[in-house]
């Protein structure tokens, strides 16, 4: 029973983030890196907010994008 409500998990998990990818494509998400409660994104440093329940740690890689302001990123999927 834990094994199917974890494999229903994964698979909303991962049908959501690829329609907020594609839904995001023309705001060009980017590739950043997990860096200390920030993501690093180019030469960019900034705190972010997860859009879905996602995990991710210290040095991983990430799909984000920058808000409108640029003070902050929001992590899209990994």
């Amino acid at each position: 029973m834990a094994a199917d409500l974890s494999a229903m998990k994964n698979a909303v998990s991962n049908l959501v983030m690829t329609a907020i990818i594609k839904r995001t494509e023309d705001q060009k998400a980017k590739r950043g890196i997990i860096q200390g409660g920030c993501v690093a994104i180019g030469n960019k440093v900034l705190p972010y907010y997860a859009a879905v329940d996602i995990y991710f740690k210290d040095g991983d890689e990430v799909w984000a994008i920058i808000t409108d302001s640029g003070r902050s990123a929001v992590i899209i999927g990994v």
